[in-house]
This record gives C-alpha cells, sequence and structure tokens, in this order.
C-alpha cells in the first residue's frame, strides 16, 4: 500500500469560505422547504376543513332561500287583484334565483371534493419527492459542514506547528564533509633544494 496521501492546500481561507457559503445554503433551503411545505398544508387544510365548512353554511342558507321564496311565490298565486290573479312575476324570479343559488353551491360542494382529493395526491407526491433532499438538508449538510470545520481545524493546528519549529535540518554528501585541499606545505615534508645562480666553468678540451 502506499503511504498517507497528502494535500497541497495553498489557502486555508478558500476551505472557509466554502463553509461559510454551505451554511447559508442550507438555511436559506431550509427556509425555503418550509414555507413551501407550509403553503401546501395550508391549502389542503383550506379545502378539506375551510371550504366544506364554508359551503355547506352556503347551502344551508340557499335552502332557507329557495323555501321562501318558494312560499312567497305560493302566496302570490293565491292572491286575487280585483278578481283577478296575480302573474307573481317577481317572486317567481326570486325562486328562480333562489334555485340557481342552491345549485350553485352544489357545484362548488363537488368542485371542493374533487379538488380535495387531487391536491391530497399533490401534496403526498410532492413530500414524497423532497423528501430525499429534506434529509439532505438535516443530516448529510451538516455533516459535510462538520467536517470541513474539522478540517480547518486540522489545517490550522498543523499550520501552528510547522510555523513555531525551527529550520529543518539538511543532509550533507559525504563529499561536503571532507576539508578543503591547502595550498601549505605539510610539516614533514622537505622543501626543495635552492637553486643558486653560480654556473661552473666549462672543461677545457686542452691539453695540459
Amino acid at each position: 500500500m502506499s503511504g498517507p496521501m497528502s494535500a497541497n492546500v495553498h489557502s486555508v481561507d478558500a476551505i472557509k469560505d466554502v463553509r461559510t457559503a454551505l451554511i447559508k445554503f442550507q438555511e436559506r433551503a431550509i427556509s425555503a422547504m418550509g414555507d413551501l411545505r407550509q403553503k401546501v398544508d395550508r391549502t389542503v387544510n383550506w379545502l378539506e376543513l375551510d371550504r366544506p365548512n364554508y359551503w355547506k353554511d352556503q347551502e344551508r342558507r340557499a335552502y332557507d332561500l329557495v323555501a321562501s321564496t318558494r312560499v312567497a311565490y305560493e302566496t302570490c298565486k293565491l292572491r286575487t287583484v280585483a278578481g283577478r290573479r296575480s302573474d307573481c312575476i317577481e317572486e317567481k324570479k326570486a325562486l328562480e334565483r333562489a334555485k340557481m343559488r342552491m345549485e350553485y353551491v352544489r357545484e362548488k360542494q363537488q368542485a371542493v371534493r374533487k379538488w380535495l382529493v387531487q391536491a391530497g395526491r399533490e401534496a403526498n407526491e410532492y413530500r414524497a419527492r423532497t423528501s430525499t433532499f429534506q434529509r439532505t438538508l438535516e443530516h448529510d449538510v451538516p455533516m459535510m459542514i462538520a467536517q470541513l470545520g474539522r478540517m480547518i481545524d486540522a489545517i490550522e493546528s498543523y499550520s501552528e506547528i510547522t510555523t513555531g519549529t525551527s529550520s529543518p535540518q539538511v543532509a550533507l554528501s559525504p563529499t561536503l564533509l571532507q576539508p578543503a585541499e591547502s595550498n601549505a606545505p605539510a610539516k614533514d615534508e622537505t622543501p626543495p633544494a635552492e637553486q643558486t645562480n653560480e654556473t661552473k666553468p666549462p672543461e677545457s678540451t686542452d691539453p695540459p
């Protein structure tokens, strides 16, 4: 196996910037996801509780209006003016409007039931699709932030240690450890004989 891996870190500030950006991303993403979840829940609750109660109350009002306008119309038909029965046009129109209102309320009730089923299905699908990302924000991202924090602490601790130590020793080669050669003569050496400027006379070739 190879030795421990090393990292060529040029600036710890870059890691700090990444950690800070990751923290901001986590905060904003969690806030956005929370807002979306609240809107989905409010919509479902609005369709499940508020609208049914509202249209139930409107149905009761519409039923009472139909009943009262019908009574008014029937009463009008029994009434005679100068020996002639009234046409009861206004009472009849009021009864028709009341019936139309009742039909409108019932259509709204059906629409609420339809959209409640659709909204519930969409809400469940939304929660299923975002559950993985939600877990990432709540578990994986904090682990990454903590890991970056430990990395920063380790690098800064290592930097303090290396800054406080003395300069590393340099291994010298054997040739550098040998003393330098000197031009001075050794003590046990005998200086060469001194040369003189005297010259011997040439031998004569003449007979004595």
